[in-house]
């Protein structure tokens, strides 16, 4: 407890000197606009009129001592930065940095992080593993022996909540099974649940609202597609393809997703689905 407090108060005098420079950025002139922050060098950069200062990455210097992890030193600087801009930590998975932040999670997810690197990280509101990306990360054969336990207690046909606070590994585990599907899930799997008498369909209330959009987006582009020799969506009819996005609800949704996904707060898992969508680069919708 002592080394995650110390590690918040280092970490907090680091951010207030970044929101010191954002507010007092406007009364200085940019000779006088340095930072006195151990995490920050003297590179700087411009954003809508707003200073901001951040480290180069050849700057070592300024990394804790206390990390080890060769991934954590390469992706820090670009926290603090995202942070300073954002005011998290959650960079998107399109760049180098955000695909460090995916190592960083898988790295987690394997306890090959120390306690103090994972404390630093947990203060600075890093988005661990999200309920999505755990179908690919767990154990199958684990998740399928809890899943049956689950069904003995409950015996409710395997309607476990989504959010199953007991267990919320397991709920999101089998939402995503079923969101993956009978005929996508593989043929070793499929045969396992099915051994178990697994109810593929949930009675709950049906999904959120990115997935409602999301699926009738996508039947609508692969409408207008196919699935070529490789197995990959390719377009067949353009004028259908630019008939959908020229609907005016649909491009305010993919919009929003693209802010939300530069804000740092759309999962892997949401920016993986709307990279599948054939005829749409969401990242450039505007």
């Amino acid at each position: 407890m002592r080394r995650f407090i110390q590690i918040q108060s280092y970490l907090s005098m680091t951010i207030l000197s970044a929101i010191q420079v954002h507010t007092c950025s406007s009364f200085i002139s940019p000779a006088q606009s340095l930072c006195h922050s151990p995490f920050c060098s003297s590179t700087e950069f411009r954003k809508s009129g707003i200073q901001f200062l951040s480290r180069s990455e050849d700057d070592v210097s300024a990394i804790p001592s206390f990390i080890q992890s060769p991934v954590l030193q390469q992706v820090y600087p670009a926290l603090l930065s995202h942070v300073g801009q954002f005011g998290n930590p959650n960079i998107p998975l399109g760049t180098t940095d955000g695909k460090r932040c995916k190592t960083l999670r898988r790295l987690a997810f394997e306890n090959k992080l120390t306690a103090e690197e994972m404390d630093l990280l947990t203060s600075m509101s890093f988005r661990f593993s999200s309920f999505e990306d755990i179908y690919e990360e767990a154990d199958f054969d684990e998740c399928l022996e809890r899943l049956v336990k689950y069904e003995k207690e409950h015996k409710d046909n395997y309607q476990i909540p989504k959010k199953y606070k007991p267990d919320p590994e397991l709920g999101a585990w089998v939402m995503m099974i079923r969101r993956i599907g009978r005929d996508t899930v593989g043929p070793d799997r499929r045969k396992k649940l099915d051994d178990i008498g697994f109810a593929w369909v949930s009675l709950r209330k049906c999904g959120s609202a990115f997935m409602k959009n999301y699926r009738n987006l996508k039947e609508r582009l692969e409408a207008c597609s196919k699935v070529n020799d490789e197995g990959v969506w390719e377009v067949v009819d353009k004028e259908g393809v630019k008939a959908v996005l020229a609907d005016e609800s649909v491009m305010k949704w993919v919009v929003a997703q693209r802010h939300t996904a530069e804000k740092g707060n759309l999962i892997e898992a949401r920016c993986d689905y709307l990279d599948q969508l054939p005829g749409l680069n969401w990242k450039e919708a505007t």
